[in-house]
């Protein structure tokens, strides 16, 4: 029976081969859309086949939807899955414990560990919206991925010290209230097996694992140890598709696990999904990577249009673009580097009422703190006794009211004497000379907002208001990247240009939100990062804002320089997933500009295949002058494109021109060497001085020079 299940599915040679392999450690290198999973169905058939009992076989997946996909396969060609071990690396390893009489404490839910870990920042004065809690579980996660404990970790920075100090709290907090969360599973199953005599390792004969390129250091380690000394280990996954490098997950993995002496290797060469345009342009990227299984895919010989450049002017042409070509009922994806480009499509698709799917990760602009921030002085223009906007805002810039008894007091005496909140608050009892006149300087810059339109009052709150100052300050105590906490700022401030008043950006803002709770069963379009893209397929792709300093994203590659080269290559991948999530037709869009400013293109697009001509004006080289003192020593290294700036001369004086601080003057500078060679330079702007690799900041589009005799950028 199960023969002939095998016999009526049509497989590939490439296919064939991996499915009947013999035993050992097989390595499947599965390109995008060369079908993984009915390799990893048919080679569970055949091992049973083959007389292997279920009860030996493991398989793990990483998501609940792959292990019903699989489950449902082999029980309609089978009938049965009984004995099989088959599902997700966290529900086995509990299925395991509790064979094996284990006990384990409560899990936490998503939601208790988010709230958890949103009262740990908030405790320790940190951004606690989503974003911030976000990445603060991403990056435990990826510490107890690579099984290190706060305990282990040897900290300089502030901002490490502090992530380290939370993330005790957090493990305390738990221990102390005996629950888990999903990763100490991971942990403690991997504990439990090095036990000496534990009964449960070696006890698998055969070990399927699926999408093997986003496996970490614990997960590795335990299967190891399910593995019996003799048994067989069938890894299936895409070395070119490792992109959860903040997970803990490393394409080395697998590569390693294909040099193992007696180890198989199978390339997986075919793309079932996309036209042999799509495949030709993927390959013409992914090839750049050098730390890579080499394998040429090829398609079914299906034709189709090259995938195309669209070149907007800015990020609401290139939405209003994208909502204009929506022509047929074929599924659309619009596909991006960072959440914060969603924002212009998802307002466009509320204006026009057109609906659409979007993870409420990817899509929560206007939650952004700094967003709240903002909208809580437009709130208090209209109106002055809201007090939770007050309170917001109250210290953002710092005018010294601390504490939260000032709150009922202001309340009463604005009843009292007949004035606003926001009016009774220099007249507070008890305030120094200075309290008083920032609190009275606050209440006329809220009132002074009531004659702007939209956009013209949040440059009054960042400026003259001093919520720019405020981040900017913020950023240095916590020793964070001051750009990144602008950025939300900067989009809020496009988007207002939308909206004549304040008052319409936030109702605007309430239907982004009552949309997004209210998600349509029938989206004509869907959106998302290229991270949750993985995995799945489009007749149509849009990949937006292409941009330097987005992809690759400047602070994936603000690494140390031993792995520059490693962020620069997953960022290739990143691009490359996007890419092959497309069927039919693929549009690769960038902006003239973004956030108001020029940009310029990612350098991955001309390793696609566009040339300068297409993507951006040719620079200028002959305004810049060789400098005779600097030739790095390893300039024509292949892989270090920002060497093409090498040459450009540096002095004390020179003036630059950075994307989002303006004009600033080197001061100093001195050679890099490393695996990211180059200049060190140091600006000094308005408000700050800031360092910065010269090289690479040219390549990303960072920083642009300025000739000193025309006055004109170069």
């Amino acid at each position: 029976m199960i023969s002939q299940a095998i016999s009526k599915v049509e497989l590939h040679p490439d296919q064939l081969k991996a499915v009947t392999a013999g035993e050992g450690t097989i390595a499947v290198f599965a390109g995008p859309g060369s079908g993984k999973t009915t390799v990893l169905t048919q080679r569970v058939l055949t091992l049973l086949e083959r007389g292997v009992s279920p009860e030996k076989i493991l398989v793990v997946t990483f998501t609940r939807a792959a292990a019903s996909e699989m489950q449902q396969r082999i029980e309609q060609l089978t009938g049965n899955t009984s004995g099989l071990t088959l599902g997700t690396f966290h529900s086995i390893f509990l299925r395991l414990f509790h064979r094996m009489g284990v006990s384990v404490p409560r899990l936490l839910n998503d939601g208790e560990q988010r709230h958890w870990i949103r009262e740990l920042l908030k405790d320790k004065e940190q951004p606690s919206d989503e974003e911030g809690v976000a990445t603060t579980l991403s990056q435990i996660g990826f510490c107890k991925g690579n099984m290190v404990l706060p305990e282990r970790m040897n900290v300089q920075k502030q901002q490490n010290k502090l992530f380290r100090d939370l993330f005790q709290a957090y493990e305390t907090r738990k221990k102390e209230q005996n629950t888990w969360d999903y990763d100490d599973i991971l942990l403690a199953f991997c504990g439990w097996l090095k036990e000496e005599g534990n009964p449960m390792s070696g006890s698998f004969s055969r070990i399927l694992v699926d999408e093997f390129q986003d496996i970490n250091r614990v997960q590795y380690d335990s299967l190891q140890l399910l593995l019996a000394k003799k048994g067989s280990f069938f890894a299936v996954g895409d070395d070119d598709q490792s992109i959860y490098g903040f997970r803990g997950s490393d394409p080395k993995f697998m590569q390693e696990l294909s040099r193992r002496p007696g180890s198989q290797r199978v390339v997986l060469s075919v793309n079932h999904r996309s036209t042999d345009a799509i495949v030709a342009v993927g390959q013409k990227l992914i090839r750049h990577n050098r730390m890579r299984q080499e394998k040429r895919l090829i398609g079914m010989g299906r034709a189709g249009k090259e995938p195309t450049l669209l070149k907007p002017s800015d990020e609401e042409e290139e939405a209003t673009k994208i909502i204009a070509s929506l022509s047929d009922e074929g599924k659309t994806g619009v596909l991006y580097r960072t959440s914060t480009q969603a924002r212009a499509i998802i307002d466009a698709l509320v204006r026009e009422g057109i609906p659409f799917s979007a993870s409420m990760g990817d899509a929560l602009f206007y939650r952004r703190w700094q967003v709240k921030d903002i909208f809580a002085y437009l709130t208090l223009a209209q109106n002055p006794n809201d007090l939770d906007a007050i309170v917001r805002i109250i210290n953002k810039p710092k005018r010294y009211l601390f504490g939260e008894e000032w709150i009922d007091t202001a309340w009463n005496l604005s009843r009292k004497i007949n004035v606003s909140v926001l009016e009774a608050l220099p007249e507070l009892p008890g305030l120094e000379t200075y309290q008083k006149k920032n609190l009275s300087q606050l209440a006329l810059q809220v009132k002074s907002l009531c004659g702007l339109g939209a956009r013209e009052a949040i440059q009054e709150i960042r400026q003259r208001i001093g919520y720019d100052r405020f981040l900017t300050a913020y950023a240095k105590d916590l020793g964070q990247e001051v750009l990144s906490l602008l950025e939300p700022v900067e989009e809020l401030t496009v988007a207002a240009q939308s909206f004549e008043w304040g008052i319409d950006l936030l109702e605007h803002a309430d239907r982004v939100e009552r949309a997004l709770r209210e998600p349509s069963p029938n989206p004509r379009i869907h959106l998302m990062t290229f991270h949750k893209a993985k995995g799945l397929e489009f007749d149509r792709v849009f990949l937006i804002g292409l941009h330097a300093m987005t992809i690759p994203h400047r602070r994936s590659l603000q690494v140390a320089d031993h792995r520059k080269n490693a962020a620069w290559e997953e960022e290739r991948r990143l691009l490359y997933v996007g890419m092959t999530r497309a069927k039919r037709e693929l549009t690769l869009s960038i902006s003239h500009t973004r956030q108001g400013r020029r940009v310029g293109p990612s350098p991955f697009l001309k390793e696609i295949g566009f040339d300068d001509d297409e993507i951006t004006l040719k620079e200028d080289q002959d305004t810049f002058v060789a400098n005779p003192h600097y030739i790095p020593s390893r300039r024509k290294e292949k892989g270090q494109p920002q060497l093409r700036f090498a040459g450009e001369e540096l002095t004390i004086g020179t003036t630059l021109i950075h994307q989002r601080w303006g004009e600033g003057e080197v001061i100093a500078f001195e050679p890099l060497e490393g695996s990211a060679p180059g200049r060190k330079v140091a600006l000094r702007f308005p408000h700050e001085t800031v360092s910065l690799h010269y090289e690479l900041s040219r390549q990303l589009g960072l920083i642009e020079r300025m000739s000193t005799e025309s006055g004109e950028e170069g």
